[in-house]
C-alpha cells in the first residue's frame, strides 16, 4: 500500500513546483461520499499511481466540508474532483469521479500532459502523451492523447506533417472517435494514400 506525501495546502504545493516541471494537483474529496472513499483507500494506495502522482505533481488534499471556500473558489460541485494548477494557482485541467488505478494513471498522464501543453512545455507534453500510448494502450483516452500528441509535435517542430500523420493514425485506428473527426481536415497534407473521415458531423470547434 502506497502513501502519498500530501502537502498541507495549495501554497506549500505550488511553492514546491517553482522552477521545475511538476504541477500542483488538488484533490477535493467528501469523506462521506463513496467515490471519494474508494479513490483514497484504493486507487491512490496503488504503488504505480502513487509513484506517478509524486513524479509529476505536488499534491494537496482538501475536504470539501472543511474547506468550503477553496471548493467554492474552484467551483467544485462534485467529488472526488482533481484539479491541476500552475504555480500561481491558475487552473489548467480537471477531471471528476472515481477511477480504478489503471484508468487513473491514464487520466493523470493525459491531464498532466495537457497542463504542460497549455504552458507551452511541448517536450514534456509529448513525453507524457507517448507514455500514455505505450503504458495504457487499451484506455479510452488514447484517441485524445494521439490528437494532442500531434498538435504538440506540430507546435514544437512547425512540421505540418505531424498533423497529417495524426489524422492518418486516428482515421485508421480510431475512425469513429470524435478525435478522428476533429482532425480530419489535416489529412490533405499527408504524403501517403489517405482516406479521411467521411461520416459527416462536426469536425469540432477547436483551434487545430
Amino acid at each position: 500500500m502506497y502513501t502519498i506525501n500530501w502537502k498541507k495546502d495549495m501554497k506549500e504545493a505550488t511553492n514546491a513546483i517553482t522552477g521545475g516541471t511538476k504541477l500542483t494537483l488538488l484533490l477535493f474529496h467528501d469523506p462521506l461520499e463513496e467515490g471519494s472513499q474508494k479513490t483514497l483507500e484504493e486507487t491512490l494506495k496503488n504503488e504505480g499511481v502513487g509513484n506517478l502522482v509524486e513524479r509529476e505533481c505536488e499534491a494537496a488534499l482538501y475536504n470539501v466540508n472543511e474547506s468550503s471556500e477553496m471548493a467554492k473558489y474552484y467551483r467544485v460541485d462534485w467529488t472526488p474532483a482533481f484539479i491541476i494548477v500552475d504555480e500561481t494557482g491558475a487552473e489548467l485541467e480537471r477531471w471528476v469521479g472515481y477511477l480504478p488505478h489503471e484508468e487513473f494513471k491514464a487520466q493523470l498522464l493525459l491531464s498532466k500532459g495537457l497542463g504542460d501543453f497549455h504552458l507551452g512545455r511541448y517536450s514534456e507534453a509529448i513525453s507524457l502523451f507517448n507514455e500514455l500510448l505505450d503504458e495504457c494502450p487499451a484506455s479510452e483516452l488514447v484517441p485524445e492523447a494521439q490528437y494532442f500528441l500531434g498538435v504538440a509535435s506540430f507546435k514544437s517542430s512547425g512540421d505540418m506533417g505531424k498533423l497529417a500523420e495524426t489524422a492518418y493514425t486516428l482515421s485508421t485506428e480510431h475512425p469513429e472517435s470524435l478525435w478522428a473527426k476533429r482532425c480530419s481536415m489535416w489529412a490533405h497534407t499527408y504524403r501517403k494514400p489517405f482516406v479521411a473521415y467521411s461520416g459527416g458531423g462536426s469536425v469540432g470547434s477547436g483551434a487545430y
